[in-house]
């Protein structure tokens, strides 16, 4: 059961990118994003100008007391120095009933592993999509988040692809 967005929904995409999601969104659901990239940001605002972002890192980004009926994580967790910061930080955000929607890429082991080895020893490197998924998952585990829904999603025949969850902090 992927998340269904209805008219009054209030989204906060975290790392949007161009703000594809909000293509995707009713007109009349609410949606912020919040992107470090500069050209990404000019790139979503030439395809539709009205759109609402934030050019500012996820780290770094102070929400105004708006809460959110869901908080996106689309491929942008491993790119974090400390994921579980952004999750705890992020999930202050949410309405009563609001969940918290990730999706990280899954790329062959060897090469994960290869990168999670790597950033254990410098912190400055991205980690792995793997290790990232691990230390997410281990934290809801610990937190008692609820998972409502968890799947893998790829193309036919190829070993990559996305693992998808959506959880609500109890």
């Amino acid at each position: 059961m992927l998340r269904r967005y209805s008219a009054d929904s209030n989204v906060l995409d975290v790392g949007c990118g161009q703000a594809l999601l909000r293509s995707w969104l009713p007109d009349a659901a609410r949606y912020l994003g919040i992107e470090p990239s500069a050209l990404a940001v000019r790139d979503a605002y030439d395809r539709d100008p009205s759109v609402k972002i934030m050019l500012s890192c996820a780290e770094d980004y102070i929400a105004p007391g708006e809460r959110f009926d869901s908080v996106v994580f689309n491929e942008m967790l491993y790119y974090s120095r400390d994921p579980i910061r952004l999750l705890q930080q992020y999930s202050t955000l949410l309405s009563p009933h609001g969940v918290v929607l990730c999706s990280i890429y899954q790329s062959p082991r060897r090469r994960s592993l290869r990168s999670a080895f790597w950033h254990m020893v410098d912190r400055r490197r991205p980690m792995s999509n793997v290790h990232c998924e691990r230390m997410v998952r281990s934290f809801m585990k610990r937190r008692h988040w609820t998972i409502l829904d968890d799947r893998t999603v790829s193309a036919d025949g190829i070993r990559d692809g996305w693992h998808i969850w959506t959880a609500r902090p109890n």
